[in-house]
């Protein structure tokens, strides 16, 4: 009797071990799936961090090539013309040196830009690409292929068309020093500031803009 007994607590303790081990396996494999999706976070968070390091860097590439583009003998020949402009109000279209500023992705008076100080032509591809004529620029490309596509915008901050003054324009005489020595020489003559926006284009939809004041140094 006693024997009989005995038999059925042992398969009784193998049943309750098995169910443990079920359980115990249960939660491992919950444990791995959830490790799993960390690493694919993490592998694609640094992945994205890297492609918008990548557009931020190659934002310098279309900084230079406003650079050369504002060291062009026409560039400040034109920016004074007020020949067929409507007010300031208005889009200036009907600029008769318009033509020759969409060559140069120069506008001689802000346009409007967003919450940001972002210019809204530039956020829009296609009208960017219709108005100003330089083609976007391709930056750390591989072998030709790939890369990041980038287009830059110079505009000069005045209110108005026009010759630039103190008036309607910010100028290089309204700078101060903030001490890293950023201020108007002694006897220099005082510029227009201009802006330069980048838009950079990379892989997976990445999408930056930079932004800097520029002027030119004369005496």
């Amino acid at each position: 009797m006693s024997s009989k007994l005995r038999h059925l607590s042992s398969r009784r303790q193998h049943g309750v071990v098995l169910a443990v081990v079920l359980v115990v396996l249960v939660v491992m494999m919950l444990g791995s799936v959830s490790l799993l999706n960390s690493v694919d976070t993490s592998a694609l968070l640094s992945g994205n961090i890297g492609f918008k390091r990548d557009s931020i860097n190659s934002a310098a590439g279309g900084l230079n090539k406003a650079f050369e583009t504002m060291k062009l003998a026409n560039f400040r020949g034109y920016q004074d013309s007020v020949v067929g402009c409507p007010p300031p109000a208005n889009t200036g279209t009907a600029c008769t040196a318009a033509g020759e500023w969409a060559k140069l992705n120069f506008y001689p008076r802000m346009l409007e830009s967003d919450e940001n100080g972002i210019p809204l032509i530039i956020k829009n591809k296609t009208q960017f690409d219709t108005m100003f004529k330089i083609a976007p620029i391709t930056v750390n490309s591989v072998n030709g292929k790939g890369g990041n596509e980038v287009r830059f915008l110079i505009e000069r901050m005045c209110e108005t068309y026009g010759p630039s003054n103190k008036v309607t324009c910010v100028l290089s005489s309204d700078l101060w020093d903030f001490g890293d020595g950023w201020e108007g020489k002694p006897g220099s003559v005082a510029s227009p500031l201009y802006r330069v926006t980048v838009r950079t284009d990379g892989v997976r939809n990445s999408q930056t803009y930079a932004q800097w004041t520029v002027t030119f140094l004369e005496e």
